[in-house]
C-alpha cells in the first residue's frame, strides 16, 4: 500500500533528478551561447592577415650568397676588375619592381636589396677596386631571373565566369548539420535557398540565403542580394545576422565594398562574390565548364567585415550518399592561409545544378560544422 511516508521519500528524489537535468541543460546552453560569433562562422577573422603573407621563402634567398662570396674571396689574388664594376649590383637591384619583390623573392638574394645589412662580410671583402669581374657578372645576372617568374595573377579569374543560362533552377537544399564547439557535439538543421527573377526581367535580381538553426541557440542567417548579369552574379548587399547584423555593400560605380561599423572599405575587384553568392556562382561554373582536377580559382570573397581572396582548388571527385542515392560530386577546398584560418570544403553535384550537397567548415581549434543534404524542394521565381 502506497503510504504518505513513501510519498515523502519519493518526492525529494524526483526533485533532485529534475534539478540535475536542469543543471546539465544550463551548462550546455551556456557553452553554446558563450561561443559568440565563432559558432557557425564561415571564415576566420584572421583571414584579414592573409594578404600580408607574401610567401617570402627565406631559406631560398640565402642560397646564392655563399657562391658569390666564395668567388669574391678566391679571385682577388689573380685579377683586378675595371673601376666601374661596383656599380653593377646596385643597378641590378634597382631594376626589380617593388611589387614583384615579394613574388620573386627566391630569385632575389637579400644582399642585393640591402648590402649594408652584412657589415661583417663587408669587412672581410677586399676593396672594391680589387673585386674580380667574374663574381660581379654572376651577381649582376641574378635579377634577370625575375623575368622567368610570371607576374602575379589578377584577383579576377575568368574561369569563374558563369553565363545566365548556366545557373540552377530556383531551389532549396535542406541539410542535416552536425557540429562540434569547444568539445561539445551538437546537431542542427539548415538550408541553402536560391531564387532569381524570370528571364527577360530587367534587372534580373536574385536572392540567396544560407540559414542554420540549432536548439536553444536560434538561427543564423547569411543572405546575398544582387543582380544576375552577363558574367554571373553581381552582389549588391550581403548580411550576416545572429544576435546582431553585419553587412557589406557592393558599389559597382565607385568600385568599393563598404562594411557596417567602422571597418574600412575595400576595393571591389572584378568577379567579386560574398560568402553565399560564391556557392551559387561556383554551381553555375562547374556545370558549364570542364574543370580539371587541381584547377585553382582565385576569388575575392566578402564577409561582414572584410573582403579577401579565397583560393578554391578542385581536389577530387567524391560521391555523396543521400538517403540511399549515390550523387556524383566535385570536392572543392579552400585551404587556410594562416594557422588560425578555417578550412572550407564543398561538394558540388551536377544533378542539382552544381549546388553544394555537402558543406564542411573546420576551424584551427578542431571545431567544425558539417552540413549534409537530406532533401531538396523546388521554389518559385522571384516576382518580376
Amino acid at each position: 500500500m502506497f503510504s504518505l511516508t513513501n510519498l515523502n521519500r519519493t518526492l525529494p528524489s524526483r526533485q533532485k533528478l529534475l534539478a540535475l537535468g536542469l543543471l546539465v541543460l544550463l551548462v550546455h546552453l551556456g557553452i553554446l551561447m558563450s561561443s559568440g560569433e565563432s559558432l557557425w562562422r564561415l571564415h576566420s577573422e584572421s583571414q584579414k592577415l592573409g594578404p600580408l603573407q607574401t610567401r617570402v621563402l627565406a631559406p631560398a634567398t640565402l642560397s646564392p650568397e655563399p657562391a658569390a662570396k666564395t668567388s669574391a674571396q678566391a679571385a682577388p689574388k689573380t685579377q683586378r676588375p675595371p673601376p666601374k664594376a661596383p656599380s653593377a649590383p646596385a643597378q641590378g637591384a634597382e631594376a626589380s619592381p617593388a611589387g614583384m619583390s615579394a613574388v620573386a623573392s627566391p630569385a632575389l638574394p637579400e644582399p642585393l636589396v640591402a648590402p649594408e645589412a652584412l657589415p661583417a662580410q663587408a669587412q672581410e671583402m677586399p676593396p672594391a677596386t680589387n673585386t674580380p669581374p667574374t663574381p660581379i657578372d654572376t651577381v649582376a645576372a641574378l635579377p634577370e631571373k625575375t623575368n622567368d617568374v610570371p607576374p602575379p595573377q589578377t584577383p579576377q579569374d575568368k574561369a569563374l565566369v558563369a553565363k545566365p543560362g548556366s545557373f540552377p533552377e530556383n531551389i532549396q537544399i535542406n541539410y542535416k548539420l552536425t557540429g562540434r564547439e569547444r568539445g561539445l557535439d551538437y546537431y542542427a538543421s539548415g538550408f541553402l535557398k536560391w531564387q532569381v527573377k524570370p528571364a527577360g526581367s530587367t534587372p534580373r535580381n536574385y536572392e540567396a540565403e544560407l540559414r542554420v538553426r540549432a536548439f536553444l541557440v536560434g538561427s543564423r542567417i547569411w543572405r546575398s542580394q544582387g543582380v544576375l548579369a552577363d558574367d554571373g552574379l553581381m552582389p549588391k548587399r550581403y548580411s550576416d545576422s545572429w544576435r546582431s547584423e553585419r553587412a557589406a555593400h557592393f558599389d559597382a560605380e565607385q568600385r568599393t565594398i563598404s562594411f557596417s561599423g567602422n571597418t574600412p572599405s575595400a576595393p571591389l575587384q572584378a568577379g567579386a562574390q560574398d560568402q553565399v553568392s560564391l556557392f551559387i556562382q561556383m554551381a553555375a561554373a562547374v556545370t558549364s565548364q570542364n574543370f580539371k582536377k587541381g584547377t585553382e580559382l582565385n576569388i575575392q570573397t566578402a564577409t561582414g567585415r572584410d573582403a579577401v581572396n579565397w583560393r578554391m582548388t578542385y581536389q577530387s571527385d567524391e560521391p555523396i550518399d543521400v538517403k540511399g542515392e549515390r550523387l556524383e560530386a566535385q570536392r572543392w577546398i579552400c585551404l587556410p592561409r594562416g594557422k588560425f584560418d578555417n578550412q572550407i570544403e564543398m561538394w558540388l553535384s551536377p544533378k542539382y545544378g552544381g549546388m553544394p550537397v555537402r558543406i564542411k567548415i573546420t576551424q584551427a581549434s578542431g571545431s567544425f560544422i558539417d552540413m549534409e543534404m537530406n532533401s531538396s524542394e523546388a521554389l518559385s521565381a522571384l516576382p518580376p
